[in-house]
């Protein structure tokens, strides 16, 4: 039987609440979330803004990486989004949670802590964002979950 395949479930925060997550300062309105967060044992990790600042990192103190071709197109796009202000602020307000100090997880535990979630809606809390891709971009969900390649190089 195939392992299950591991996923990461990210929510996208309104722009003030972002900023109070980023500065350790969770506000009174954000209790539905951190309801629903600790009934999962889940908690906002980390945002999209610092993985991405942490591949860039990994791939320039390794240059041996950087040489793979499907890893320097990444690392370029990666680069050029942390130097354009728009994305960087979006990126910034997309956070990983992790659940069980784990921010992979198997897609039934996704499931459950989406579902859940998704019953804030897109709302005072959470909200719906545009996903920037080169040429074109997309509605993305207030919740989404992503499959998580095992050996993508900015993988923690």
């Amino acid at each position: 039987m195939a392992k299950p395949r591991p996923y990461q479930v990210r929510v996208f925060l309104k722009q003030e609440f972002a900023e109070a997550v980023n500065r350790k300062s969770i506000p009174p309105e954000m209790k539905p979330l951190m309801e629903v967060l600790a009934k999962h044992n889940a908690k906002l990790d980390h945002t999209r803004l610092q993985e991405f600042s942490d591949f860039v990192k990994i791939v320039e103190e390794h240059p041996e990486i950087q040489t793979k071709g499907t890893v320097q197109k990444l690392y370029d796009l990666t680069k050029n989004s942390l130097a354009n202000p728009e994305k960087r602020s979006y990126f910034a307000r997309e956070f990983t949670l992790s659940v069980n100090g784990k921010m992979m997880f198997t897609g039934p535990a996704a499931d459950a802590l989406i579902a859940d979630l998704k019953t804030l809606g897109d709302g005072p809390i959470l909200t719906s964002g545009k996903v920037f891709r080169p040429g074109k971009s997309k509605d993305a969900p207030t919740v989404r979950k992503s499959y998580l390649p095992k050996h993508h190089p900015g993988t923690r």
